[in-house]
Formats: structure tokens, sequence, C-alpha cells
């Protein structure tokens, strides 16, 4: 029961408020109207591009270019859109040439709005920009004039396949450039590393680690030689000394070599000839041999006579054969500790680059490691230039990542903007919706009782009489005030409507024709034609 009487209450406001109800609805249907068809269409052209993957297997070979597809694709739009580029597409294209009210910045922002780029996958559904995995992307152009939007969608469709097969062109390039300039520096500081390594070992050859063995063994050799060459020099002192005691004990003396013959002068220097020679040879060697034979020859031909001192020449010949033994031994004495003053030079020489040997090892070690270290980075850089190589070869070629246009842009025939039934239908419902809250601000603020009904519900009092409500001359003239007016927004919104529809949508006949069309009531009039 109470429902019903609030619905009554809800009828009769409305009756009562149907002037500024229909008024409010009706004004906001016609400037939703108005507005709808005043717009200027949008007309869209766009492109899809497909990111064809590379053709040859990457275990075969690999491109450098490491990038995603949505990496590139966001570096490409922010270089579409710099204002420098768009500025040269206006130019280029003419477009705004009829628009001298906007200035360059303005004209620049209206297509950057116009244009979007859309990233897709396989699947069709859309992705983020920052996904990896788009296989294809759209460029969209919106714009008044249809021409102009494919215009400035193909301008950006050439840019976007230029500058992509360019940056990767260029990324590989430079790729190979470094690795190029690094296997350049590598091997310049390998060759000078090993020309290091040759000096170094070149100035401390006598302690290389390498001779270590060696020298530890000619040290041990010459130790034995030192003590055998102390072993005869006191053999031959001791010769000497026998020598020398006989001799001074036979009272004999020493003959001037202007007294000896030419043979035994021969036999002098053949015998210090074989001093010499036994210092450096044993006694089986064969010079040693021959001057052995040359000296017994040459005693052999010296005569036997007698001396004014009354000695013998054979006499005289022994003794001066002692002394020649004893000069020939103190030869050998010399000659002796002259080897073993260069045994000992040598010893001095061993010991000292012995001692040196281990801190030449540990540089020459580091060398070598820094060698190692150097090579083994060039081997990698070599490897490296090696895949950038092929990776520019592919990136040449076009045979790796590309960009292929799918669906090239084409001049729209419909425009896709703005939607003026929605914006109608839009503007209409607010409209309404305005309007009742009119009604019940008016109510609200108007708060009477204006029934027996109302009256008991509100006050709890049943009226013994109710009066009716008698309108004033006031409220009849306002309220015919308030038809006239809808009727006059009627008669005039009506033509007003038609005339919008017919200049900015489409041509009334047309119009009609397409309402016929759809609405299936051609079919019904040539059903009607035909039978009669």
């Amino acid at each position: 029961m109470e429902q019903a009487q609030a619905i009554r209450d809800l009828w009769r406001v409305f009756r009562r408020r149907f002037a500024i109800l229909a008024g409010v609805a009706l004004l906001g249907a016609a400037i939703s109207m108005f507005v709808a068809y005043l717009l200027p269409p949008v007309y869209e052209s766009s492109a899809k591009i497909l990111v064809e993957s590379q053709q040859i297997p990457t275990e075969l070979a690999r491109s450098t270019v490491t990038a995603s597809a949505a990496e590139r694709l966001q570096l490409i739009e922010q270089r579409l859109m710099t204002r420098d580029n768009l500025f040269n597409m206006i130019e280029e294209l003419g477009l705004f040439s009829a628009r001298d009210d906007l200035t360059l910045s303005e004209k620049i922002g209206l297509v950057r709005d116009a244009t979007k780029i859309k990233a897709i996958a396989v699947s069709g559904k859309r992705q983020r920009r920052n996904d990896t995995s788009i296989s294809a992307f759209t460029i969209s152009v919106s714009f008044n004039d249809p021409g102009d939007a494919a215009r400035i969608a193909n301008e950006f469709v050439t840019t976007v396949l230029d500058q992509n097969l360019r940056a990767r062109t260029e990324r590989a390039s430079e790729t190979l450039g470094f690795f190029e300039q690094e296997e350049d520096r590598l091997s310049g500081a390998l060759a000078t590393l090993e020309s290091e390594i040759t000096i170094y070992k070149r100035d401390n050859e006598a302690a290389l680690p390498d001779s270590l063995e060696f020298r530890r063994s000619e040290l041990s050799r010459l130790a034995q030689t030192d003590q055998e060459l102390d072993r005869r020099i006191l053999e031959l002192e001791e010769e000497r000394g026998t020598l020398e005691a006989t001799l001074e004990m036979s009272g004999g003396t020493a003959a001037p070599d202007a007294a000896l013959s030419a043979e035994e002068r021969e036999i002098r220097r053949l015998e210090a000839l074989l001093t010499q020679k036994r210092a450096l040879f044993s006694e089986n060697h064969r010079e040693v041999r021959t001057l052995k034979a040359q000296i017994a020859a040459l005693e052999a031909t010296l005569p036997t006579t007698t001396n004014e001192d009354g000695t013998t020449t054979a006499q005289s010949i022994q003794e001066m054969g002692m002394r020649r033994q004893i000069d020939l031994l103190g030869t050998q004495i010399t000659l002796l500790k002259d080897q073993k003053a260069a045994i000992d030079e040598r010893r001095t020489a061993l010991e000292l680059s012995i001692q040196q040997t281990p801190n030449i090892e540990m540089t020459i070690n580091g060398l070598y490691r820094r060698h190692a270290e150097i090579q083994e980075q060039l081997s990698t850089i070599v490897r490296k230039r090696v895949e950038a190589e092929t990776g520019e070869r592919l990136e040449m070629n076009q045979q790796a990542e590309r960009f292929e246009v799918i669906e090239n842009p084409v001049v729209a025939e419909k425009p896709v903007s703005p939607n003026r039934r929605k914006i109608l239908m839009l503007g209409s419902g607010v409209s309404m919706a305005l309007a009742v809250a009119l009604a019940f601000l008016i109510e609200i603020m108007n708060p009477a009782i204006r029934s027996a009904a109302q009256m008991e519900r509100m006050l709890d009092l049943r009226p013994v009489a109710t009066i009716p409500y008698i309108q004033t001359a006031g409220e009849r003239r306002r309220r015919r005030f308030w038809l006239t007016t809808v009727v006059l927004l009627l008669v005039a919104g009506l033509p007003a409507l038609l005339f919008a529809i017919d200049q900015y949508y489409l041509p009334l006949e047309l119009l009609g024709v397409r309402i016929v069309e759809r609405t299936g009531l051609d079919e019904i009039i040539r059903i009607i034609e035909a039978r009669l």
C-alpha cells in the first residue's frame, strides 16, 4: 500500500513538474545533438608491421643486435616524435597549410596526439609496450582529412622501416668495429710484451731459470777442476824444488843463450812450446807427442865435446836440460795459476747468477702470466670478432630480424569519430537526469502537503474534508508559457535537427535510403510493389 502511494506521489510530482522536465530534457538533447553534429569528423589510417624473426637458425649464425623489437620500437618512436622530424614532415607534406592560426608547436602537438603506435602479439592480444615478446605492431594516425592521415601514416611507416634497418646495421657495424679495435689493441700489447720478454731474457741470459741445473753442474765441475789444479800446482812446485836442489848441488851455472848453438836454442824453444801444450792437452795428445819427438831428434844430433871449463858437452846438455825443465815447470805453474784464477772468476759469476735466478724467475713468470692472459683475451676477442662479422653480414643481407609491412595504410572511407549517436544518447541521458534532479530539488525546496494521504502520513492526522487545488491566474499563465515554450522547442528543434543531419552528417535522401535498407523496409516495399 505504501509503495503504491509512493508511486502515486511520484506521478503527481512528474505531472506538476512536467514542463521543467520536458524543457530541460529537450534543451539538453538539442544541445547534445548540435554539439555531436558540429564536431569535425576524424579519419584513421593505420598500418600493420610484422616483426619477422631471423631466417637462419641462431645455432648456425647469431645476430649481434641483442635489443628486443619492443626496445627498438620505443627508440624509433622517440626519434619519430622529435620536434625536428615532425617539423620536416609537416613541411614536406604541406600539413596545416590553411591553418594560419596555429603555431608551429601547436601543429607538432596535433601530429603527436594523432599518432599511436601499439604492439601486438601473435595471438592478436595487445601487449604492453615494455613486453619483449611482440611479433607485430600497428601505426595509426587519426586526422580530420583522410588523405592527410594516409600520407602521414605512410611517411611514418617508411621512416620506421628505414630507421630500423639503419639502427640494426649501425649497431652491428659498431659492434664489429669495437672488436676490431680490441683485437688491434691486444695484438699490440702482446707484441710489446713479447719484445719485453725477449729483451729481459737477453739482458739476464746468464741467470735464466732454464740454465740453472747446467750452471749448478758447471759450478760443481769447476770446484773439482780447482781442486785438481791445486793438486797439480803442488806437484809441479815440489818437482821444481827438487830440480833446483839437484842443480845447486852439482854447482852448475846456466850457460848464456849466446854460447848455445842453433840446435840448443831450437831445443829450448820447443821445450817452452811443449810446456804450453801440456797445460792444455794430455801427454797422449798428437801435438805433445810431436814436440817430444822433435826435441829427442835434436838432442841426438848434438856432438859430445869437452868445454873450456873441463865439462863435456853431454854434461852441459844435462845441466841445460835441468834448467829448461825448471823453467818449464815454472811456466806450467804460472799457466795453472792463471787457469785457477779464471776458474775462480767463473765460479764467482756462476754463484752470483744462481743467487739472481729466483728473482729473475719470478719476473719471467709474471711476464708469462700476463702473456697468457692477453693471449686468452685475444683469442676471445678474435672469436667474438668473427661472430660480429657474421652478424654484420646478416644485417647487410637483411637475413636477421626485420620489419615487414603486411598492411599498408589506405585512405579511410568513413570517419572513426565522433560517435554522434553515443554523444546524443549520453547528452539526452544526462539532460534527463538533470531534469529529474531539478524537479526533485524544487519539490524539496517547497515542502507543501498536497494530499490527504500525504498529510496523514507526515502528521499522523486524518483530514475531515479536502479542498481541491485551485490555480491562480498567474499559475495558469506560467503553465501556458511553459507549454508554449515546449511546443516552440519541438517545432523549431526538429527542423534544426534535420538541417544539422543534412549538412554535417549525411544528406536526408541518403539517410532515408540507409534507414530503409537497415530496417528491411526496402524488402517490404518490393514485396508490396510486386503484389500490386
